[in-house]
């Protein structure tokens, strides 16, 4: 067995889940080689294919810092901002794109795959400790980045309401890889934190504690919520150990509090733009309810009954893993707690999940004898993957018919695309711009402007805003009215089209109004400076 499967040396045995992690980002990333492909001739690719609402606010965010600024807005509302976050992430990610020039979206994409990569590796040292012989640990890497759970076979079920697999990308490593790096990053920190929190209680070292609380503050700081997670799941485990061992021990105790202290500072400052910041507090509170537990069961399908099996095999070998069950456990449990962003709390989830799925699933390889192991890791990876890939051939699907899943346009047209450059090379990155819903997404990260309205949950009173631009473009409007909304929103520019053509019912003429002039043109699109 160990020549077919387990034998090769420790060198090449390193190189393998290397290779892995590589291979599973460059699949994560056909879906945006084909949207480059596939661009029509009038045509540019925004560059993501689902999420593409969250991903333009990660990118404008991106475009700030590459601007010269150090703390991050809302660009998707011109209402007065007293307070901004600062986020380290993507401070990094900003300067990176100030200094070689690439676009927000090249600079999220990059960032996208060296962080997959890294967060596979990290996975495979950190399942380390639990996993014993070679066949399991050549299994974690491609059981971690393939899997998903049995969504494929009820595709027909609604987005929010069915298997998590289809919808959620925090909920599985490979939707993660596909689409979004912060999570990635998330995810690299929740591990790291617990990696140094289970060295710390091993070993008592002070030194482990400053890592995991440095981790902790990180956290804090770069993706909030999964503080939650990482404190539960530790603090479950501690009192499960006390438990077991009928004892108490104080030490672990007590350097488990220290490193929690660490990250107060991210976790005030959070805390301060949380009361002080009302744009902000209302972007935190938009809801995001988890949905039926059976939604998360199946999302996990075949994974999770793996993961069973590999806990109760790794009981009876007696191995260490009660901080993974705790972890499912508690990965189960939180998406639920009474909070408005519920079902971002299952992030970090499918780390626990794959490392015990892999001691079932290297029990099973090892079963199906020499001749045919590779043949039998290969098959039971295999069906893990369906749903990731009815995802991806979903969004090449949308992409086909020049739509994405959430319903905004994969592509914008070139006269767009040079009037977004002409707003960043002639414009502050404090002039508002009015412009139509399916643009405005796109604003803030191409031009660098602010919006008056651009995002569901970003813009506060986002439904209303819409209705106003809807009764801007509607001919029976009266002009008074039409000056009061531009007065409202702010607006230092519209882009709007230079002489509107293509829909049901004709709309208003900007350019025969005389409260704007048009600065730039090209083909249908104009941009015109607003004169109240």
């Amino acid at each position: 067995m160990s020549a077919k499967f387990g034998g090769p040396d420790a060198k090449i045995r390193s190189l393998v889940p290397l290779l892995w992690a590589v291979a599973i980002v460059a699949l994560a990333s056909v879906p945006y080689i084909i949207g480059i492909a596939a661009s029509p001739p009038d045509g540019v690719f925004t560059g993501f294919t689902f999420n593409i609402d969250d991903a333009f606010v990660y990118s404008s965010w991106i475009k700030q810092i590459a601007n010269g600024g150090l703390f991050i807005q809302n660009q998707f509302t011109s209402d007065p901002q007293s307070a901004c976050q600062f986020n380290l992430f993507f401070i990094a990610l900003g300067l990176i794109a100030r200094i070689t020039h690439l676009s927000p979206m090249a600079v999220f994409h990059l960032a996208r795959v060296v962080l997959g990569v890294a967060f596979l590796m990290l996975v495979w040292r950190f399942a380390g400790r639990f996993l014993k012989d070679p066949i399991e640990r050549l299994l974690i890497v491609p059981v971690a980045g393939f899997s998903s759970g049995l969504g494929w076979m009820l595709a027909g079920i609604g987005n929010h309401k069915g298997p998590v697999d289809l919808w959620q990308p925090e909920a599985i490593t490979f939707l993660s890889i596909y689409l979004n790096p912060l999570f990635l990053m998330g995810m690299v920190l929740m591990t790291a934190a617990l990696h140094f929190l289970c060295r710390m209680k091993e070993t008592g070292s002070r030194r482990d504690c400053v890592y995991a609380g440095f981790m902790l503050l990180l956290l804090g700081n770069i993706h909030t919520y999964d503080i939650v997670t990482v404190g539960a799941v530790w603090a479950a485990y501690l009192i499960a150990e006390a438990v077991k061992d009928r004892r108490l021990t104080w030490r672990p105790i007590g350097m488990s509090f220290a490193a929690a202290l660490m990250a107060l500072p991210s976790l005030g400052y959070q805390h301060y733009l949380y009361n002080t910041e009302e744009v902000f507090r209302l972007r935190a509170e938009t809801p995001a309810p988890s949905p039926a537990l059976w939604a998360y069961l199946m999302g996990y399908g075949l994974l999770l009954i793996f993961a069973v099996f590999g806990g109760w095999k790794a009981v009876k070998e007696r191995r260490g893993v009660l901080m993974l069950a705790i972890w499912s456990i508690i990965g189960f449990a939180v998406p639920y707690l009474p909070v408005a962003q519920q079902r971002k709390l299952v992030m970090g989830l499918h780390i626990p999940l794959a490392i015990l799925a892999t001691i079932a699933i290297a029990a099973a390889v090892r079963r199906a004898g020499p001749r045919f192991s590779a043949l039998a890791a290969v098959l039971i990876v295999a069906a893990l993957v369906p749903s990731n890939l009815y995802f991806m051939m979903r969004d090449i699907r949308y992409i086909g018919s020049m739509t994405t899943g959430p319903g905004f346009r994969p592509y914008i047209s070139r006269d767009e695309a040079r009037a977004m450059r002409w707003l960043r090379g002639n414009t502050s990155p404090n002039d508002v711009v009015l412009t139509f819903p399916n643009i405005a997404l796109f604003t803030p990260a191409m031009s660098g402007n602010r919006v008056y309205y651009g995002h569901w949950s970003e813009t506060p009173d986002y439904e209303n805003r819409l209705k106003g631009w809807l009764a801007f473009m509607d001919l029976k409007t009266p002009e008074e009215w039409r000056r009061g909304y531009l007065k409202e929103s702010e607006a230092d520019y519209v882009l709007y089209f230079s002489r509107p053509k293509g829909f049901a019912e004709p709309v208003y003429d900007l350019r025969s109004s005389g409260c704007a002039r048009v600065v730039f043109e090209s083909g249908d699109i104009a941009v015109y400076k607003v004169i109240l």
